[in-house]
């Protein structure tokens, strides 16, 4: 009788030690990590990149449109940033196609060109949506190596450091990318082009909520 206590006991402290551990935060850029399908109507439009975790390399002023192209299987994604975490002066434009695959949910291979010139390939997930006003997701140079991964926040325009606080804290506990109150804010008032006439007009704040959503043909 004795020994059908401890099979029992052992039996339980595993299935225990096997719950806390799908408890812990995951790795986003493993294969059961599953991202947004990103022919989504709800993801297309104009977005701030408003936090990164690590800040890493991030610059100023970073903002992306994105939309379908008449294809209606190639995303096409705009981006436009400053040159340096200090500069409000937007003058780097880059853009990336990403030919979508039906209901994926692994993520995608993106690269941006700057003009001719072809940027460092980045993966990417997109991992939350929330409230239609804020996107979570994460990056990487090489899925392999988690050095060279960072968590990111999204805004569609009308954010608040409330906003982007609650976003992460319902972020850190799922994922390994994102830590509890521990993020950079990307500097995003002020920020101006050269032109009127430039695709991406910079903001300041909250009037980033005047865009105009990119609609999919």
């Amino acid at each position: 009788m004795m020994w059908k206590i401890v099979i029992v006991l052992v039996a339980a402290l595993a299935l225990a030690s096997a719950q806390d551990q799908a408890a812990l935060p995951q790795n986003c850029s493993a294969p059961g990590v599953e991202s947004i399908d990103w022919n989504n109507t709800a993801l297309f439009g104009h977005w701030l990149e408003v936090a990164r975790n690590p800040l890493g390399n991030a610059k100023a002023c970073l903002s992306f449109s994105v939309g379908l192209l008449s294809d209606n299987t190639t995303l096409s994604i705009n981006a436009s940033h400053s040159s340096s975490t200090t500069s409000l002066y937007s003058n780097i434009d880059e853009s990336a196609n990403v030919t979508l695959v039906p209901q994926a949910k692994t993520g995608y291979n993106v690269t941006f060109y700057q003009g001719q010139s072809a940027q460092p390939t980045v993966f990417i997930k997109l991992l939350q949506l929330v409230n239609s006003t804020y996107i979570t997701g994460c990056g990487y140079t090489d899925p392999q190596n988690n050095a060279t991964s960072f968590g990111f926040i999204l805004s569609s325009g009308n954010y608040s450091p409330t906003g982007i606080k609650l976003v992460n804290d319902q972020a850190f506990p799922l994922y390994s990318n994102f830590q509890n109150n521990t993020y950079a804010n990307i500097t995003q008032a002020g920020c101006y082009k050269s032109s009127a006439a430039q695709s991406l007009p910079m903001i300041s704040g909250f009037l980033a909520v005047a865009l105009l959503l990119i609609k999919a043909h």
